[in-house]
């Protein structure tokens, strides 16, 4: 049988996570949901810092909320797991010890969508689209749909993407603030390894202290997201790691580089 969740390890130390569930076209089971929070964890605990989230199907990366298990409590089934690991996965994909990024391929919708939502870096292929379709189920958006989206492009477009339900293009979310780049078809994989292995070089507490500070700027007013940020500043600047970085690159300014010639 054909797993429905694949994990990969690149030699930089990126993990690639992928969804192939033909059966459904990749709607979300609790069952795939709760696989992907499991070895976002593992791979975590043992250190791992960059995730990409991937599709193995060509027209569709993550799909809504498979609505068998929406329905099951109701119907006097179970689920294909306990709904909770809907929030273990999104607490993954926001904690500060890890950046992650969705590699969308294609449709992403509903629950799917709220996924790449919860991503810190989003590239989407030029066919992919976005939509949250709750609306048109007597639904609301239930994991980000309205509450992330509301802060990436606004009110006024979010209004038309949740009452509407429709799909929008990858170049419309990319041009109101919500997807970082838009590239050819079949690449979005390759890009955000890319990406991937640049971040993978970059210092692991640096990272972690910067995410912290952009996500407590979400949510608080700006003087106190300024406090936040100088009080995170002061706990990593005087760091061994920070000091020995800014020793090597002070000195070679004082060997006559310019900060643009130097590979960091």
């Amino acid at each position: 049988m054909e797993k429905i969740i694949t994990k990969e390890i690149l030699s930089s130390g990126v993990v690639v996570i992928t969804m192939t569930n033909k059966d459904v076209n990749n709607n979300m089971t609790w069952s795939a949901v709760e696989d992907i929070a499991n070895e976002i964890e593992i791979s975590r605990n043992s250190g791992s810092n960059i995730f990409i989230l991937a599709s193995g199907l060509k027209d569709h990366w993550y799909e809504h909320a498979w609505l068998q298990d929406i329905l099951a409590p109701y119907e006097g089934r179970q689920s294909t797991a306990p709904g909770v690991v809907w929030f273990k996965l999104l607490n993954h994909l926001t904690h500060p010890d890890i950046i992650s990024i969705a590699a969308i391929n294609g449709r992403s919708s509903g629950g799917g969508a709220e996924i790449g939502w919860a991503c810190d870096l989003r590239f989407a292929e030029e066919k992919a689209t976005f939509s949250q379709p709750e609306v048109d189920l007597n639904l609301t958006t239930g994991l980000g749909g309205t509450s992330r989206v509301v802060k990436l492009i606004g009110v006024t477009h979010t209004a038309e993407l949740i009452f509407g339900g429709k799909e929008f293009t990858a170049n419309k979310m990319y041009n109101l603030g919500s997807i970082n780049e838009v590239v050819k078809n079949g690449t979005s994989l390759e890009y955000s390894i890319s990406w991937a292995n640049e971040l993978s070089r970059k210092p692991k507490e640096a990272l972690s202290s910067l995410k912290t500070i952009l996500k407590k700027s979400m949510d608080i007013p700006l003087g106190e997201s300024l406090r936040n940020e100088q009080e995170i500043f002061q706990s990593i600047v005087s760091s061994d790691n920070a000091i020995n970085k800014m020793r090597e690159i002070q000195n070679r300014y004082f060997k006559g580089e310019k900060p643009i010639d130097i590979d960091y």
